[in-house]
This record gives structure tokens, sequence and C-alpha cells, in this order.
């Protein structure tokens, strides 16, 4: 309706302007005649010619005005979308770290021996508090799979952000209750078996043991957790890896003793 309106106002002022123009080209002529008694040479031509000049100009000015401000209209529009853009993917930048901030704290729980020994209770998965945090982390996958269908809006990013707001809650959650249960739901026979493990765990760790006693207590850490936890694969990795660090067991299978006993003369030779 008020472009409409501009429009019919612009043809108004265009055509009054252009009357004007004439009336005046008029008086001018009619001076002429009064002042030297003969009559000008005007003809039709001029008078469209002097009615549509100042509409042409008024035209012109006002279509380039509009177009200017139409230009600033788009340019403003594309750096508002620029800016859109950049805000949600600033948005959905921090929700990820987020995510991964919690889910490596998670990890921890399920790869870090030392806490699976002494709060067992976090990778028990048929506690219903443990499997709260599960359930919540498959809700994120969703949320993520449906982001990844979908594109990255802000229906799907608020998605995402309930669920690692889910996940958030029921982590916590657990990990209040691991502490909390500690090794409390395990029977005498449990617990010590796992006293056992903690110690043999601390010689591997120390790097002050000999050779035969990081074999030895790897052996028993592995014996006194058969049955009560199951170690995943990451975890059992982690742990050989420190016990062939303090056996002094480089990654290829050489040991430092030898290592070092390996001169470049001898390499040579």
């Amino acid at each position: 309706m008020a472009k409409k309106v501009a429009v019919a106002a612009l043809i108004i002022t265009a055509f009054a302007a252009g009357l004007f123009a004439v009336l005046g080209y008029g008086l001018i002529q009619l001076l002429q005649v009064a002042v030297t008694g003969e009559a000008g040479s005007a003809s039709a031509f001029s008078f469209f010619a002097v009615f549509i000049t100042p509409s042409l100009f008024i035209g012109g000015v006002t279509l380039l005005a509009l177009g200017g401000r139409a230009l600033r209209r788009r340019l403003r529009d594309q750096q508002n979308r620029r800016s859109d853009a950049a805000a949600q993917a600033e948005s959905w930048r921090r929700l990820y770290v987020r995510r991964d901030e919690l889910l490596v704290r998670w990890s921890r729980y399920e790869t870090d021996v030392a806490l699976m020994i002494d709060y067992p209770v976090m990778t028990d998965y048929t506690d219903p508090v443990v499997r709260d945090v599960i359930l919540a982390m498959q809700g994120i996958r969703s949320a993520e799979a449906e982001a990844l269908d979908l594109g990255r809006g802000p229906a799907e990013a608020s998605k995402l952000f309930r669920a690692v707001d889910r996940f958030e809650v029921a982590f916590l959650t657990a990990e209040k209750y691991a502490r909390r249960c500690g090794q409390s739901k395990l029977n005498v026979a449990e617990r010590s078996k796992l006293a056992s493990a903690r110690q043999a765990l601390n010689i591997i760790l120390d790097g002050a043991a000999t050779p035969a006693e990081v074999d030895a207590a790897y052996r028993s850490l592995r014996g006194s957790l058969r049955g009560i936890i199951d170690l995943p694969d990451r975890a059992v990795a982690d742990l050989e890896a420190h016990t062939r660090q303090s056996l002094g067991v480089h990654p290829h299978g050489s040991t430092a003793a030898s290592a070092a006993a390996s001169t470049p003369a001898d390499r040579a030779a």
C-alpha cells in the first residue's frame, strides 16, 4: 500500500511540475509578445519538451533515490545475514565444545583404571542412575544425526542444546551418586580384590618399581579385576602402555637398556 501511494505521489508531482513548466514557458512567450510586439517561434513540440523535461528530471532523481535506498537495504540485509550466520556458527561451536568437555569427563570413568576401581558403579550399566547417562548420550547422538540430515538451523540447535543439558544433568547426578557410593555396593571379598588391584596399579604407575615388580603387579591387577570390573579395550590399551613404559619397553619392542647400548657405531656395523 505504501509503495502504491509513493508511486501515485511521484506521478502527480511530475505531472504538476510539467504543468508549471509549460505555464511558465507560456508566460515567458506572452511577456515577449508584450515587450517586443512579436510572437516567438514556439511550437507544440517546444511545449511538450518543456512539459516532459521536469517530469523526466524528477522521475530520474526519484528513481536514483529509490535505487540507492534499495541498494542500502540489500547491503544491510546481507550484513545482517552474515552476522546471523556468524552468531549461529559461534553458538554451534560453543555447544560442541560444551558437549565434548562433558563427554571427555564421562570417558575418564570408562578408561581411567584408577577411577574405575575407586568408583565401580560408574561402569555398572545396569544401575538406573548410570543407565540415564547412557540414554542421555544416545539423545545427543540422535540430535546430532538430525542436525546432519536437516541442517544446523535454530530448531536443530535447540534440540541438541536440550540433549546436552539432559546429558550434563544425568552425568553430574551419576558422578555424585558414584562418589557417594564408592565401593559400598560390593561385598567384602570384592572390595578386598579392588584394594589389591589399587595397590598393583600404584606400583605400575609409580615408576620406581623393578621390571619384575611391574610385571607381577600387572598380572595381579588383571586377576583382581576379573569378574568385578570388565575393562574396556581402550582402558586395557592405556594400562598396557603404562606397563610397557614402566618396564622400559619401547613401542618396537626394544628395552631402554638395549636402546642405550646400541651406539651409532654398532648400528653402522
